[in-house]
């Protein structure tokens, strides 16, 4: 599956689980990358962060973002 299609899981899941906060910082990095690299690296850094800061954020998105994190193990 690609990680795109996680990343929206995750917008949604965020949405409603009421952490709007969060999905912006996702948002915000996921706009400020220039390419689908830099779109990635950005991303995958804000989920890092929150994975590490925002635990009950992290647990509503947990899968997703294990799985982004996969990915850039074997791409």
């Amino acid at each position: 599956m690609s990680w795109i299609k996680d990343l929206y899981t995750i917008y949604q899941k965020l949405d409603a689980s009421g952490f709007e906060d969060v999905k912006k910082e996702i948002v915000k990095a996921h706009l400020n990358g220039c390419s689908g690299g830099g779109i990635y690296y950005l991303v995958l850094q804000q989920l890092v962060m929150i994975k590490k800061d925002k635990a009950q954020a992290y647990e509503a998105i947990k899968g997703e973002v294990e799985s982004i994190i996969q990915y850039s193990r074997f791409n």
